[in-house]
């Protein structure tokens, strides 16, 4: 079916791009034609004026890269409110005029974290109509068709959005690229599920309204990136943690077929994801119903919904009960994405994918320490009759304190289990794979606050070796941007991992000139590319225990 798709996006696209154009009114028209006459395409000053399928933009020069143009608080959608809660985004409204994209639009609906927190994000400007992107274009004129990535964001799909410095894509563009990082619905207010909605529609489908967003962040590229000197057929989507996780779930999806060439997964959980809409005890639905009944709403009827969308959007998000849970819906994702995958009912594209060494050494640096019997009966919770056979993989990580046994075990069974799986299966199935690990030991900060940065005021002290997200900056070439206590290593290692992730959007393939060679994936040989102050290629370090975590896993399924 995909591949029968694939020979109309030609057509879809222009048509879709035709569709914009009579979106205008007649007030944007004569804006873009007023842009056209007093610009040269060959003049980069000219191009930080911008017009697409909603109306004229100027953006401005990025204050890092003085050869990219930066454009932030693009509308992609309109407002997610009243009537279009927990509905498939809307088409952005036009407007007339010249709209300047200097500041990046509010973050969605979420909850305050805490400062004490590496992944704290401070007092947040948020708000419902949060579909905004943000563009970094590194071309000098519309037509110099460079490789697109567009970013989406970590945060569990219940926090986070597409603007903070270490997402800033200055960096990255002016090697080549155009990047669009974007903000997507998070929470309940992009992920509830309940039979009324279903009922209301045409898909027969509920919830996975952030992936729609991601859909529709796509669908604007294959609108308007041309006019930022993009080119429409080399999209590569990246993201890391629930982003990565996301951008596995767009690859399986049909809804991107055509408008994706690559994909970069960083730190993914999407392989084991189960959950179904309307199947069990645990279905999104039941899950659904019980969210509202604790927002004083009962039934599924219209009233009922119309009730639940007259709610504040504070209250909503701030109940517990959905959190990000993407869904097998049958629509977005039909199926179980293992499944997807094995049986190639996905977009047949390059993958790029991995984990850290010590992702949960970040994800709970705040968790009190457990005794070993607390961490026999997390692994009977988990294994049961085999939580023998993992804890002694793990006998060094107990030596240090349980806590760090159950750290290391959790990173494996996650991240590192799911990042290895994808590139198994892609490369199973005819596609190029290629798997990292990444075990440089960053700095610790609050890597979304640059104002305050230094967690414990020690200068960065690497106390939580390769932790979750402590590739991020290194991703973005953000080091003179971002942190605290980098050191020369560290620089020379962010160049290398963002020269191959734009080698990747580029090819399709990471190698590039004067970058240590990368080999594609074979699951046999379990090579990975080491990411350190030293670039290597050598077997998975984590090889036989998550040999073991995935021989537990193929059995359980």
């Amino acid at each position: 079916m995909m591949q029968l798709k694939s020979n109309f996006v030609f057509i879809d696209r222009l048509l879709r791009k035709v569709h914009g154009m009579l979106k205008y009114s007649l007030a944007a028209l004569l804006s873009t034609l007023i842009v056209g006459l007093f610009s040269s395409p060959g003049m980069a000053a000219s191009f930080e004026t911008i017009s697409t399928d909603s109306g004229v933009f100027s953006g401005s020069k990025s204050r890092h890269q003085p050869g990219v143009n930066v454009f932030k608080g693009i509308a992609y959608a309109a407002p997610p409110v009243r009537d279009l809660r927990w509905a498939p985004p809307a088409p952005a409204i036009p407007f007339a005029g010249v709209r300047q994209a200097n500041n990046i639009g509010p973050a969605c609906w979420q909850m305050r974290n805490p400062d004490n927190s590496l992944y704290a994000r401070g007092n947040l400007q948020r708000s419902e109509d949060c579909l905004y992107l943000n563009v970094f274009s590194g071309a000098q004129t519309e037509s110099a068709s460079l490789p697109v990535m567009v970013w989406f964001h970590g945060g569990g799909n219940t926090a986070g959005h597409g603007g903070p410095l270490i997402f800033d894509g200055s960096n990255l563009a002016a090697r080549g690229a155009v990047i669009i990082t974007a903000n997507y619905r998070l929470g309940s207010l992009g992920y509830l599920a309940h039979p009324a909605l279903t009922a209301e529609s045409k898909n027969d489908s509920s919830g996975n309204y952030g992936i729609l967003d991601q859909v529709e962040v796509l669908k604007w590229v294959q609108n308007n990136i041309e006019n930022f000197g993009g080119d429409p057929d080399r999209v590569t989507i990246f993201g890391q943690s629930a982003g990565g996780t996301d951008v596995c779930l767009l690859m399986s999806s049909p809804l991107t077929e055509g408008m994706i060439s690559g994909v970069i997964g960083q730190s993914p959980g999407c392989i084991k994801l189960d959950r179904r809409l309307d199947e069990g005890e645990n279905s999104a639905h039941v899950g659904g119903e019980a969210f509202a009944s604790r927002l004083g709403v009962s039934g599924n009827s219209s009233a009922s919904l119309a009730e639940l969308r007259s709610l504040d959007a504070q209250v909503v998000i701030a109940t517990p009960g959905v959190g990000g849970s993407t869904i097998i819906d049958g629509w977005v994702i039909p199926d179980a994405p293992y499944d997807l995958l094995e049986s190639s009912r996905h977009n047949n594209i390059p993958v790029m994918v991995g984990g850290l060494a010590h992702e949960y050494h970040g994800l709970q640096h705040t968790a009190d320490e457990i005794t070993e019997q607390g961490l026999d009966d997390y692994l009977q919770g988990v294994f049961g009759e085999s939580a023998g056979n993992i804890k002694s993989g793990y006998l060094d990580s107990l030596a240090s304190s349980p806590l760090d046994a159950r750290k290391d075990i959790t990173t494996d069974n996650s991240f590192l289990l799911a990042a290895r799986m994808w590139g198994r299966l892609v490369a199973d199935r005819g596609s190029n794979a290629y798997v990292y690990f990444f075990s440089r030991e960053a700095p610790v900060f609050r890597l979304y606050m640059p104002e305050q940065t230094d967690l414990y005021g020690d200068g960065g002290q690497r106390h939580f070796g390769a932790y979750h997200s402590g590739e991020l900056a290194y991703v973005f070439d953000n080091l003179d941007l971002v942190g605290v206590g980098w050191d020369d290593d560290d620089r020379r290692l962010s160049k290398l991992v963002a020269d191959y992730w734009i080698s990747f959007a580029r090819d399709g393939n990471p190698n590039g000139d004067g970058l240590p060679n990368w080999p594609s994936y074979d699951a046999q040989s379990d090579v990975v590319q080491i990411l350190d102050a030293t670039i290597r290629t050598e077997e998975h370090p984590k090889k036989a225990n998550l040999d073991r975590l995935e021989k537990l896993y193929m059995e359980s399924r």
